[in-house]
């Protein structure tokens, strides 16, 4: 008699949790998500004004062979395939990682370049952060292309930075 009482209030108890547990779920989907008090939200530069002078030059060295890009992050456009923890870990390490330009092929949407500004004065988490976009290109055989802050770019010889021939 004991036992079935016991086996009761375990059993009452399990289903009390799951119940609760289940309420506070819909507690939580069924709020809509809303902007705190006192919380300011506005818009931006996606570009800053000589990424917006090589975004340009980008555009008219490429022209209809790729589509430009810009501000994309790494995680949109890899694959990780690997066990779960290892994949969620190189996951986590390129989630806020973007690059700042890509040329994706038209036909077949997928990037097959990358293009990063260097500046000159690099900071260490800069340098960490290049490394890892660097590694995860390398890994997914992306072809990446440095280009220098400092230096302007003509169509020609960014063309030629870029492997892009007149023939192609």
């Amino acid at each position: 008699m004991k036992i079935l009482l016991a086996g009761a209030v375990i059993a009452a108890s399990i289903g009390l949790w799951r119940y609760l547990r289940k309420e506070r779920r819909r507690m939580n989907q069924a709020s809509p998500f809303t902007i705190p008090h006192g919380t300011t939200i506005s818009s931006v530069r996606l570009l800053a004004q000589e990424e917006v002078a090589l975004y340009s030059l980008l555009q008219m060295a490429v022209q209809e062979r790729y589509l430009v890009l810009s501000q994309v992050p790494l995680w949109s456009f890899v694959e990780v395939e690997a066990g779960a923890k290892v994949r969620s870990d190189v996951l986590r390490q390129i989630a806020l990682k973007r690059v700042d330009f890509v040329l994706v092929h038209p036909g077949s949407c997928h990037v097959e370049q990358v293009v990063q500004i260097e500046h000159e004065s690099s900071q260490p988490h800069q340098i960490e952060r290049q490394q890892v976009i660097e590694s995860v290109l390398d890994a997914a055989g992306i072809k990446l292309t440095k280009l220098s802050s400092e230096k302007s770019y003509s169509l020609p010889d960014l063309a030629a930075q870029l492997g892009i021939t007149a023939e192609e």
